[in-house]
């Protein structure tokens, strides 16, 4: 799977979609540094870390939660079909190259989330105001931004993981 597979439409326009192509390249850059973990070296934990980012399975267990809440977030605000009290079943992802496909269906589901935003302004959008779980209030765009800088994060924290 090449980085323009995470998006069902790749190039939308407006902020909107400039801010879906961005996730996806940030997306690609994170589950390229994931997929060069080997196995153990994947589940191994580092100790006196938070548990989110103990190993790098935790860090790409929290990295799919949050992309999913993320998108639940902007589909409640909008009325639209959203999953309440959003969890990954035990396990997942089992080795590093089965987060890509998962990562790229959260993707998908924060694109179809989007649907009637892209093109918009940003003044058009900026009136969806919601308070996400930590009790900032965000609008798409802001939120969206967020999401991009939460992968470039934890990538970067990957990129640094122990040997």
């Amino acid at each position: 799977m090449q980085g323009g597979s995470f998006l069902e439409r790749p190039g939308e326009s407006g902020a909107m979609g400039a801010l879906m192509d961005e996730y996806a390249l940030a997306a690609e850059g994170f589950c390229r540094v994931v997929e060069g973990f080997d196995a153990g070296r994947f589940e191994r934990a580092v100790p006196g870390g938070a548990a989110h980012t103990a190993s790098p399975l935790a860090i790409c267990r929290h990295v799919l939660r949050a992309a999913h809440k993320y998108s639940d977030s902007i589909r409640r605000a909008r009325g639209l079909p959203f999953t309440e009290g959003y969890s990954i079943e035990p396990g997942v992802p089992a080795a590093p190259a089965e987060l890509r496909p998962q990562l790229a269906a959260m993707l998908r589901y924060t694109e179809a989330g989007l649907d009637g935003l892209y093109g918009q302004s940003d003044e058009q959008v900026a009136v969806i105001r919601f308070t996400v779980s930590w009790g900032v209030v965000y609008d798409p765009d802001m939120l969206l931004e967020h999401a991009v800088c939460h992968l470039l994060r934890h990538r970067r924290q990957l990129e640094r993981w122990p040997a």
